[in-house]
């Protein structure tokens, strides 16, 4: 006695692929929304609905836009108020480097001239 099991897979849970099904048994079929029950002033077309997407998504596009070059002025704005501030800090900085290189310049010559007074009295 010989028994041969068949194996077979459960066609119920597979889906063709233009439903829109989960692939768990327990879940249903979903179906298109039903526009028919909305009323006649509400209803679009396929194509007016897409084409109010085409017009959304443009719209996103150019606000988008705008905020990335409010955004780079901004930038640019931090980026010249930085260097202007690093150029003064180093025009400070060189003042008092020449500042002090004056005064070791003042004390050398200072310190010469003594020198050449006590060389004059002899």
């Amino acid at each position: 006695m010989t028994e041969s099991v068949d194996k077979t897979t459960d066609t119920s849970v597979q889906s063709t692929p233009l439903t829109r099904v989960s692939g768990r048994p327990w879940k249903n079929v979903k179906k298109p929304t039903n526009r028919t029950m909305m009323a006649k002033s509400l209803r679009r077309s396929h194509e007016q609905r897409m084409q109010q997407d085409r017009d959304q998504k443009s719209l996103k596009l150019m606000e988008k836009e705008m905020r990335d070059e409010k955004e780079a002025e901004k930038t640019a704005l931090r980026n010249r108020i930085v260097e202007r501030r690093k150029k003064f800090q180093e025009k400070v900085q060189r003042e008092a480097f020449e500042a002090k290189m004056s005064e070791r310049k003042r004390m050398r010559m200072k310190r010469k001239e003594l020198r050449q007074r006590a060389h004059a009295k002899h």
